[in-house]
């Protein structure tokens, strides 16, 4: 158990050096084919491809990263509490479901030139450790679960995550941000 707590410390110090923050936007409202009253459709706005700026960056990479930070703190505090084996599957889906959402946002979005790169690494590292929260999901123990996320834990991407976050002038990582 202490070696299980030891291990997720160092996992969400490691990996969540990505931010606390904004929530993302929402998503646009749509409109039931079986609405009462006629709605002549609009176009949709144009998806503008042009890099974000700096500021406008760190409010995306934020709102971003935030769910995924949070599933992980929430896997985290079940695990250093003794919560149910079941539980913690629960908990290790949820840091997956996140984790595959913020690979497709952080790779979909416009970002600075100078941002590119470490992003591009981030998104790699998350990728590779995603194997190992769908892994987590379905272990059959706590020791195996734990072991995953130990795997998972060696894909945390903190450096590049340091360098986008420095890049984007945002503060370091704090985990109570999340819990």
């Amino acid at each position: 158990m202490i070696l299980a707590t030891l291990v997720v410390a160092a996992l969400v110090a490691g990996c969540s050096d990505a931010p606390a923050g904004v929530s993302p936007p929402g998503d646009s409202v749509r409109v039931s084919p079986t609405a009462a009253t006629p709605v002549s459709p609009t176009p949709s706005p144009r998806v503008s491809r042009t890099a974000l700026t700096v500021e406008q960056a760190a409010r995306r990479y934020l709102g971003i990263v935030r769910p995924y930070n949070v599933a992980l703190e929430r896997l985290e505090q079940a695990i250093n509490g003794g919560r149910p084996v079941a539980e913690l599957r629960r908990r290790a889906a949820q840091v997956a479901t996140a984790n595959e959402a913020h690979i497709r946002r952080l790779t979909g979005t416009p970002w600075p030139a100078a941002v590119r790169g470490p992003m591009r690494r981030l998104t790699a590292e998350s990728g590779r450790a995603q194997r190992h929260w769908l892994l987590a999901a379905r272990a059959q123990s706590r020791d195996a679960l734990v072991q995953q996320v130990l795997n998972a834990v060696r894909h945390d991407g903190k450096a590049p995550a340091a360098k986008i976050r420095a890049l984007l002038h945002l503060e370091r990582y704090d985990e109570d941000d999340y819990a």
